[in-house]
């Protein structure tokens, strides 16, 4: 049958030699021979270009939601078309705070800003014996959320207007520090089970330190720097020194920032060692081979961290972009690689839950995770607070690869580094696939035309 197609057309001669060269060479070089995984390899490509349509989304969201009264919808459930009556100051006004900075930058917004700053301070805030400011909602002020509002004060393009308000709201913070050793108390009004302050603290802490060391950075009143520093020293060797003991992931990123700033002021080397033990014992909870759940901060081996969620999910890949900005400036090139990958497949787990239609309640929205379609006010907020410092920290115009196989990232940025050899081969056996089905048909229709 072949000598007789062959014999009365010469072209037909293609396709065949085609097919058994491309067999041939898929064969040798695609991997099908070498690499049993092969067909479990995940490639995915994250650029500059994905991760800024994406924030520009994300920030038109936040932007659009604050709602008439002046404080920000907190929970959508899209299925139900409705928005959840509950709230939470801490997220809200982290909300604020990023509304405060956008303000820096697009004068636009001040207007926005200043109706939510009238309805924190006829709603939320509250002052005692002239002397501390605080948070109040549903019969409690805690300490993150008077961070948070402090925060939101040191970022406003307002700030001279407040400063009486910051100053208050920085002494009820250095009331609740105790003075021995530096830890702090997790509530100014309120009660709470002993056994719940340390969890409340893993997050607490690190948002006291935080708002003092940016008091100190707007002030320059070294009170509130030598207050944090006193403060990170307890918190450093509790999380650090006795990370065994009291590990918990929720502490690394609001820690990692704290100690990111106090290096930057002091040089004091431990609190770059510290970032870096903190976030490689993070990356440990991120998923780096399920495609659907990639880049994501959960593992089945570690359930009593909690459920997945793209707050968290936001925030540590916040944490690992100030983790990276470290590694960098002390030049360990080792973590400088690890944390790069970590951050890459985190932008691609947070654009993958972000909502892109036509809703204007959901367009550009951070959902719960892969499988919980709600949107909550932080998880869109630590989005954009990630990829903003993402913007400032790596060069502009990157786009990177990653390989589930050889568990690398390449970049085909600036450096146009070479795509790996192992790399090429798999796409090129996937070629090779789909040539053979094509060239097959063809084999097909040519044998049933010549031989009728």
């Amino acid at each position: 049958m072949f000598k007789k197609i062959f014999s009365k057309q010469i072209p037909c001669k293609i396709p065949f030699v085609l097919i058994g060269f491309i067999i041939l060479s898929s064969c040798i070089f695609s991997g099908c021979i070498d690499n049993d995984n092969s067909t479990d390899r995940i490639v995915v490509n994250i650029s500059y270009e994905d991760m800024n349509i994406s924030l520009d989304l994300a920030e038109k969201w936040i932007i659009s939601n604050l709602n008439e009264d002046g404080y920000f919808n907190y929970i959508y459930d899209p299925e139900k078309d409705e928005y959840s009556d509950k709230n939470n100051m801490i997220r809200q006004l982290m909300t604020s705070r990023l509304i405060a900075e956008m303000c820096q930058e697009n004068s636009s917004l001040n207007e926005l800003h200043t109706k939510n700053l009238d309805y924190i301070f006829n709603n939320w805030h509250k002052e005692d014996n002239e002397t501390y400011g605080f948070i109040y909602y549903n019969e409690e002020s805690n300490l993150g959320a008077i961070a948070m509002c402090l925060r939101t004060l040191i970022h406003s393009p307002f700030f001279e207007n407040y400063s009486e308000n910051a100053t208050k709201l920085a002494n009820t913070i250095l009331n609740l520090q105790n003075d021995t050793d530096g830890s702090f108390e997790p509530l100014y009004i309120g009660s709470i089970y002993e056994d719940d302050k340390n969890y409340f603290l893993n997050f607490y802490s690190g948002e006291a330190i935080l708002a003092l060391i940016e008091m100190f950075d707007k002030t320059n009143n070294t009170i509130y720097l030598n207050a944090s520093i006193k403060s990170q020293n307890y918190y450093r060797e509790v999380y650090v020194e006795q990370l065994e003991n009291n590990y918990h992931p929720a502490y690394v990123p609001w820690h990692t920032l704290t100690l990111n700033l106090l290096y930057k002021i002091t040089g004091n080397k431990t609190y770059a060692n510290d970032i870096l033990i903190l976030n490689d014992k993070l990356l440990e909870i991120q998923e780096k081979e399920n495609i659907s759940t990639l880049g994501r901060f959960y593992s089945y081996n570690y359930v009593e961290y909690g459920s997945p969620h793209s707050s968290s999910d936001g925030i540590y890949t916040e944490g690992l972009t100030y983790a990276y900005e470290i590694a960098k400036l002390i030049n360990n090139t080792y973590y400088q690689n690890k944390f790069k990958t970590g951050i890459i497949l985190g932008i691609y787990n947070l654009i993958n839950l972000q909502y892109n239609n036509s809703n204007d309640k959901t367009n550009g929205a951070i959902r719960y995770s892969n499988d919980d379609y709600r949107i909550r006010i932080d998880s869109t907020q630590h989005a954009v607070d990630s990829f903003r410092k993402i913007n400032d920290i790596f060069d502009e115009k990157w786009e990177y690869v990653y390989d589930s196989i050889s568990s690398k990232l390449f970049d085909f940025g600036k450096d146009k580094e070479e795509v790996p050899s192992d790399l090429v081969w798999y796409t090129l056996g996937i070629g090779t696939v789909l040539s053979i089905i094509f060239l097959f048909v063809i084999y097909l229709f040519v044998r049933k035309k010549y031989s009728t």
